[in-house]
């Protein structure tokens, strides 16, 4: 089994906090803070769920109407299938 190198582990970290720091900087600088990015991640996240939700509540309706065409034929194609297979 591979050791764990923990100079590259520790290097790894300091880097890991100096990105951390620089990108903290630069969000207080445009005034961003912690909380308020939190909230609008929940923010987005809940406007997509209600987005994708609007959509299946648009389509199902449709779905459902060019069903009552498509499967009537589906069926009726299919079991012609089966007929001319059995004739062979």
């Amino acid at each position: 089994m591979g050791r764990i190198d923990f100079r590259k582990l520790f290097g790894a970290g300091i880097k890991l906090l100096l990105v951390c720091l620089l990108v903290g900087w630069v969000l207080s600088v445009i005034d961003i803070d912690a909380l308020g990015f939190l909230r609008f991640l929940s923010q987005s996240v809940r406007h997509a769920g209600e987005l994708a939700a609007d959509g299946v509540r648009w389509a199902v309706p449709y779905i459902l109407l060019g069903a009552v065409v498509v499967v009537p034929f589906y069926i009726f194609k299919t079991g012609l299938s089966l007929l001319k297979g059995r004739r062979k």
